[in-house]
């Protein structure tokens, strides 16, 4: 990596609830893309004896030339590693939000570095969507697909007692492109998107609200 020119070649960094900073920065002196791995470190399940119950996103930005592409990342618990072919590569860290209880939310330590080549490491990478609850009997609520969704798994409530109905939109204002009933008992499942799918919506079929909220976890295609 010595023909670089690295703005900020990795660093961790503290993030407060709301907040965001650059953790990643590299641009090569060629724009001939290489293969680059790069590591998010996550925040840990755990930290000074506290539950670190945060939803961190990395935005990633990469290309070559005049090309650029974008993609929204899950930092997950403790961090995940993917390749992408790149020029130039910037990431910015989000601390979206907490769902710890209390009047002072932790803060949480993220980060990320890269190194060239791949070496055969990868993680599932997915972005995850929330719509806080309660959710009531026949209520909605809308999730927008990220770039690079190629699937979606909707998590809510209890499965033994839970009924939903996904309704998969190109756009909210005509018919669903498609739709899928999930019963109460069944798994959640992991359902296909179609190229022209823009948002997913769902709707609370059962008879009881759905206290937690919801979440749309997106696997991506990178």
């Amino acid at each position: 990596m010595r023909d670089r020119y690295a703005r900020n070649p990795g660093r961790t960094v503290e993030l407060a609830p709301g907040g965001s900073q650059d953790v990643l920065d590299l641009r090569w002196r060629d724009e001939i893309a290489h293969v680059i791995c790069v590591t998010l470190i996550g925040p840990p399940a755990t930290s000074a004896g506290q539950v670190n119950a945060a939803a961190c996103v990395a935005l990633v930005q990469w290309g070559a030339g005049e090309a650029e592409a974008e993609a929204e990342i899950d930092f997950g618990v403790g961090g995940v590693v993917f390749t992408v072919p790149a020029s130039s590569i910037r990431i910015t860290a989000v601390y979206e939000g907490t769902f710890i209880a209390g009047e002072t939310p932790p803060s949480v330590r993220v980060g990320a570095f890269a190194s060239v080549g791949s070496g055969g490491r990868m993680s599932r990478l997915t972005r995850t969507r929330f719509a806080s609850g309660p959710i009531d009997p026949a209520q909605e609520a809308s999730f927008e697909v990220p770039p690079f969704a190629k699937a979606v798994r909707v998590l809510a409530g209890d499965q033994a007692t839970r009924a939903l109905r996904l309704d998969f939109f190109s756009d909210e204002a005509l018919d669903p492109i498609y739709s899928i009933s999930v019963p109460a008992g069944a798994e959640a499942p992991l359902v296909d998107l179609s190229p022209e799918i823009t948002s997913v919506v769902m709707t609370n079929t059962g008879a009881a609200a759905l206290s937690a909220g919801a979440r749309a976890v997106f696997e991506l295609g990178i």
